[in-house]
């Protein structure tokens, strides 16, 4: 009777111990969706002629798609690639002109949950290094039909903070957040040669997590 206690002693031991793993070792991988606005300003290579056309604020519709992964032995913390654009609304400016500034790139990213070991939710932190970004702009005067276009490629970096609300629906959560974007690039200007072209841009943006 008493060796037939210990081994069920043993089971429920084991049985305990197993479910007991703690969570801040889980490894898990999601998708992130955003969508949001953010406001342009502009360096050198670009504030010269916005301020010369005195182009009002330049802004538009920003979207983005991740993918995270949370690993094992590292808490607090979880690490995935992005990519980023934004599409611009036409910032007007003196003599009929319009402007538009859009941009594009792919990042790797980094967010810290200062609350949370296992990285899932709340307040967090968050770091991007766009590797490669590229500007679109372009100018019109649609009195006179007049079109210039131009671009550049260089590299940015992000700094956000954000919180992170789970759903009823474990997997998915809302995400919300800010965000400062700055980015330095290089482009061949007809008659120059290579430009360095420097930009900002804040924006908030909320999406879901899956």
């Amino acid at each position: 009777m008493k060796f037939k206690l210990f081994i069920i002693f043993l089971l429920l031991s084991n049985t305990i111990a197993f479910t007991q793993v703690p969570e801040e070792n889980l490894s898990f991988t999601y998708g992130e969706f955003r969508i949001g606005y953010g406001i342009s300003s502009f360096g050198e290579g670009l504030k010269e002629k916005y301020d010369a056309g005195n182009f009002s604020t330049s802004g538009g519709f920003l979207a983005s798609v991740a993918a995270y992964h949370k690993f094992k032995k590292l808490n607090y913390f979880i690490i995935g690639v992005k990519y980023k654009s934004l599409g611009a609304f036409p910032s007007k400016g003196d003599n009929g002109q319009e402007l538009f500034f859009n941009f594009w790139g792919a990042a790797f990213s980094v967010k810290y949950f200062p609350l949370d070991k296992n990285a899932r939710k709340g307040l967090f932190i968050q770091s991007d290094f766009f590797f490669i970004t590229q500007f679109t702009q372009k100018y019109r005067t649609v009195s006179n039909l007049e079109y210039n276009h131009q671009f550049a490629i260089g590299r940015g970096l992000v700094v956000g903070l954000g919180y992170d609300i789970p759903l009823k629906a474990k997997r998915s959560m809302i995400t919300l957040g800010v965000e400062f974007e700055y980015d330095s690039r290089t482009g061949e200007v007809t008659g120059i040669g290579k430009k360095a072209f420097a930009s900002s841009n804040f924006g908030f943006m909320a999406g879901i997590k899956f």
